[in-house]
């Protein structure tokens, strides 16, 4: 048995998603570069745009996924299993407002006659 600390795993996603941005900054660049490259001349390097294209679509899927197991872990760390969680805190409030009704309806803490 393989045990993950979601702290641990955390950090890892966060540092992967600040290198993910770094390379979408370069992508970014990249893809800048060659729109001058054609408002300056209007031609285009087809090979050299398609791969920034594919490169980009790529590097954004990666993030996209990394983003997803960040969500993930975070929802592990506040115990949301699915679509719903339990807040234990708020159970226990709103269960002593009702045992505190039930005692002031019965009469609780009066002697009988």
């Amino acid at each position: 048995m393989i045990l993950v600390h979601l702290e641990e795993e955390l950090s890892r996603l966060e540092e992967e998603r600040e290198q993910l941005a770094d390379m979408l900054r370069h992508l970014g660049s990249d893809m800048r570069r060659l729109r001058d490259r054609f408002d300056e001349d209007g031609t285009l390097d087809k090979p050299e745009t398609s791969k920034a294209a594919a490169d980009l679509r790529y590097w954004l899927k990666v993030a996209h996924e990394t983003e997803a197991q960040i969500r993930n872990v975070r929802r592990k760390q506040k115990g949301i299993a699915g679509d719903w969680a339990l807040d234990l805190e708020r159970a226990r409030v709103e269960i002593g407002c009702r045992m505190a009704r039930l005692r002031r309806c019965c009469g609780a803490g009066e002697f009988p006659q």
